[in-house]
């Protein structure tokens, strides 16, 4: 794209993308307990909303490297904004729960193109400071989380529907569908390869099931929060919707200031190395979450909370970029960035639903005493693909000297 100014405005309607894919993840944790009542679903029939979403968000991922491989980006990055539209104002007509899955599935449809095609896209604009961008595009996801809580909690709050929330949310996804519609992409560079053959090239790089553990472990930590937080608040420390929404902003704020702050310290030490400290935190914090009994306290270590799982899903996605390619054989990474993706949305989509089912059987905070468990898991991950990289790193170096 030669035209700077065009670039910018892309960059920007990027951005709002982000915003409105999170504002359409994040709805439905922040509208639950009045959903519930609509409904009268229980916490893992609320938790399997999320992940009927997700599972048809995944299975489009899949589709949209294909589609996308022989049409191009721009016309189904444009359809997933439109469909994500759809789904939210059919979902605040929806009569019974049953319908109101069926149209969040259209969301997730939709949030599958997007995410699909938003990496790639960031990576086409910016190539020679991917980590940089993904990590400052990924910021406004939690930025829009942080908008929509604090919206829609303050109308909650003052007893507006859940409904008009939702209606609210598909009128800013229209806006960014007419946005992509008219404006420029990058020109697309389409493989002459079969998009099936790629695939399972990238398939059979031991390296590539390193990076996808780690990134559905990163988005299993982020869902659990996301998710669940409005809702721990309301059972266990306030009945004020504005209170529960709030946790989810502190958490979501959190985050934009750890992907921004991943940003700028990609160029001053590893990529590893900032995820690992990550990890780390997340362990002392989230093991202490359920044993706080005052709502300051949960706000205090939910901000940690929030730092120490932000730079995970688009860090990792940069290091695997950046490690697959530099090996002899190359990958695309478009197809790479969706293989990524579909990991991150099973740990995503699975985790709200596996906590409301510990939740039913026993109670909501039992299930946050899986979320340490994760955040070393993610440690373990992290530690194996770093051998790998110093690994790499030494055999680059060894082919230079040899050159």
């Amino acid at each position: 794209m030669n035209n700077s100014k065009s670039m910018q405005k892309l960059d920007i309607v990027t951005w709002a993308s982000f915003i409105m894919l999170a504002t359409s993840a994040i709805i439905v944790a922040v509208c639950l307990p009045e959903i519930s009542k609509t409904f009268s679903t229980n916490l893992a029939e609320g938790g399997g909303i999320e992940t009927a979403r997700s599972t048809v968000m995944l299975t489009m991922l899949l589709v949209a490297g294909a589609l996308a491989q022989r049409w191009g980006k721009k016309r189904f990055l444009t359809l997933g904004q439109y469909l994500v539209a759809t789904g939210l104002i059919l979902a605040s007509f929806a009569p019974n729960y049953v319908l109101l899955v069926l149209a969040l599935m259209i969301t997730g449809a939709g949030g599958g193109f997007t995410e699909a095609l938003l990496n790639p896209l960031i990576v086409a604009m910016h190539p020679r400071q991917s980590g940089k961008y993904l990590n400052i595009g990924h910021a406004f996801y939690p930025v829009g989380i942080v908008g929509a809580a604090l919206l829609f909690g303050e109308l909650l709050t003052m007893s507006v529907s859940w409904r008009v929330l939702f209606q609210i949310a598909g009128a800013g996804s229209l806006v960014v569908a007419i946005l992509f519609t008219v404006l420029p992409f990058p020109p697309d560079q389409f493989e002459k390869s079969s998009y099936v053959k790629q695939f399972g090239g990238i398939l059979a790089r031991k390296s590539f099931w390193i990076f996808a553990a780690a990134i559905a472990l990163g988005a299993a930590i982020e869902s659990a929060f996301t998710f669940w937080s409005r809702s721990y608040v309301g059972a266990y420390l306030s009945d004020v919707p504005r209170a529960g929404a709030f946790a989810v902003v502190i958490f979501a704020g959190a985050m934009a200031i750890g992907r921004f702050g991943a940003g700028f310290l990609a160029n001053r030490t590893s990529l590893n190395n900032i995820m690992v400290g990550s990890a780390v935190l997340g362990i002392v914090v989230s093991a202490l979450i359920p044993f706080t009994t005052s709502l300051a306290g949960f706000y205090s270590f939910l901000a940690l909370a929030g730092l120490a799982t932000a730079c995970f899903w688009p860090t990792i996605m940069a290091e695997a970029e950046d490690y697959l390619n530099a090996t002899s054989l190359r990958v695309n990474s478009t197809i790479l960035f969706i293989m990524l993706a579909c990991a991150g949305i099973i740990g995503f989509g699975l985790t709200p639903w596996i906590l409301g089912m510990i939740g039913d059987s026993s109670e909501l905070r039992s299930g946050f005493i899986v979320i340490p468990m994760l955040f070393t898991l993610l440690v373990v991950v992290l530690l194996v693909e770093r051998r790998y990289s110093r690994r790499q790193t030494v055999l680059r170096e060894t082919e230079r000297a040899a050159a």
